[in-house]
């Protein structure tokens, strides 16, 4: 999912990755090294499609 172009992101897809990192934040796994590289590659992954129009707003 992370590797997808942009053309090929759709809302689920953004809302998806969204919601993995915000579960990475929290709760008991939230420590764990595999689940910061994770959360930090979903930081980087852009929440737009290559249109340029934003789909969805990173929640924090």
């Amino acid at each position: 999912m992370l590797e997808l172009p942009t053309t090929h992101r759709n809302n689920g897809i953004i809302v998806s990755a969204q919601r993995v990192r915000q579960a990475l934040k929290s709760g008991p796994v939230r420590s764990a090294i595999q689940a910061r590289s994770l959360r930090e590659e979903i930081e980087v992954y852009p929440p737009q499609r290559s249109t340029g129009t934003s789909v969805i707003a990173p929640r924090e």
